[in-house]
């Protein structure tokens, strides 16, 4: 397995390109993370349970 990595035969670009683009697609999200605000986040953590709550808000008015 070594001695393909070490042998590559012109291929590295492929590597190096893929191994790119995986480090920006992270540093991106990483970036959007940190600037993202922190109303925003807890607006989208409450979001299952506030759905969820008036689901059954709903479900005990029509009893």
């Amino acid at each position: 397995m070594f001695k393909q990595i070490t042998d590559l035969n012109g291929n590295e670009w492929y590597l190096i390109a893929s191994l790119w683009i995986f480090l920006l697609f992270f540093i991106v999200v990483g970036l959007m993370l940190f600037r993202m605000r922190k109303d925003y986040i807890d607006y989208m953590k409450d979001m299952p349970i506030d759905d969820d709550e008036q689901d059954m808000s709903k479900l005990n008015k029509q009893e």
